[in-house]
């Protein structure tokens, strides 16, 4: 077996190996996806139920300081009814006015505070929905990762020993080559040539369309001992069965003088 034929049954193999490896990835990242979405909105909601709780608390300490001036204003409106003279029922009557005011700023800012505590329960409200939803779609991507793990996993273990067989017979240089340009590529390593023209010597590449000088064409048709990289796109180039048996009828070109 030539070194090309070594390189095209082991990406054979990476190929079906990288496609079963990029649906798990595909899956685990999705389910990732969702629980950092899920933290996301709990980290949110959480927030927002400090801030309701907070405000709550200064709602209830208004209405606390708001009770607490009434009281002393109902004990000023004693006084006021036992007041015994003018003088006397004055002063008290300009505290007691200065302590209803009191009552009502704290009262309307107790109303204030409550609303912005029927706000946040709202906005919790939303979060919650969304957290039901964003529930549902963890647990189908949970799912959705653990089938595929079950279906993959016994021929993933497969193809990772036919791809450790086919990668032995491969030199390590090569080998070096071949990894490096299946990750640039994801997994598309190599790449047939094809013919342009064939009497102008024109060839190309099939994956980047970038053509093709004549003397690596030349090469690919000699002992493939080497690898021949396309100068563009860097992937491996080889010549398929239909081009080899068309290039062997093929007449040389004459040399001009």
């Amino acid at each position: 077996m030539s070194l090309m034929q070594q390189i095209l049954a082991l990406h054979s193999v990476d190929v079906q190996v990288r496609a079963l490896r990029g649906r798990l990835d595909s899956a685990h990242h999705y389910l990732k996806t969702q629980e950092t979405q899920m933290k996301d909105l709990l980290a949110q909601r959480d927030e927002v139920e400090l801030q309701r709780k907070h405000t709550q608390a200064q709602a209830a300490n208004l209405e606390m300081e708001a009770n607490g001036v009434g009281i002393q204003i109902q004990k000023m409106r004693d006084e006021l009814n036992n007041s015994g003279n003018t003088k006397q029922y004055s002063a008290i009557l300009s505290n007691l006015k200065s302590l209803e005011l009191q009552k009502d700023n704290f009262e309307q800012q107790a109303i204030t505070q409550i609303e912005k505590v029927e706000q946040l329960v709202a906005r919790i409200a939303q979060f919650d929905v969304k957290l039901t939803d964003r529930t549902t779609l963890r647990d189908k991507a949970a799912a959705e990762m653990n089938e595929r793990t079950k279906e993959t996993s016994s021929r993933l273990g497969e193809l990772d020993r036919e791809r450790a067989s086919a990668a032995s017979h491969v030199p390590a240089p090569s080998m070096l080559i071949f990894d490096e340009v299946a990750n640039i590529h994801d997994g598309e390593a190599v790449s047939p040539v094809m013919t342009v023209d064939a009497r102008s010597r024109e060839y190309a590449c099939t994956a980047c369309n970038v053509e093709i000088p004549y003397q690596l064409y030349s090469r690919l048709l000699g002992d493939g001992t080497s690898l021949i990289q396309c100068l563009s796109c860097k992937r491996i180039l080889y010549l398929e069965l239909a081009e080899l048996e068309a290039a062997s009828k093929r007449k040389p070109v004459a040399k001009s003088s």
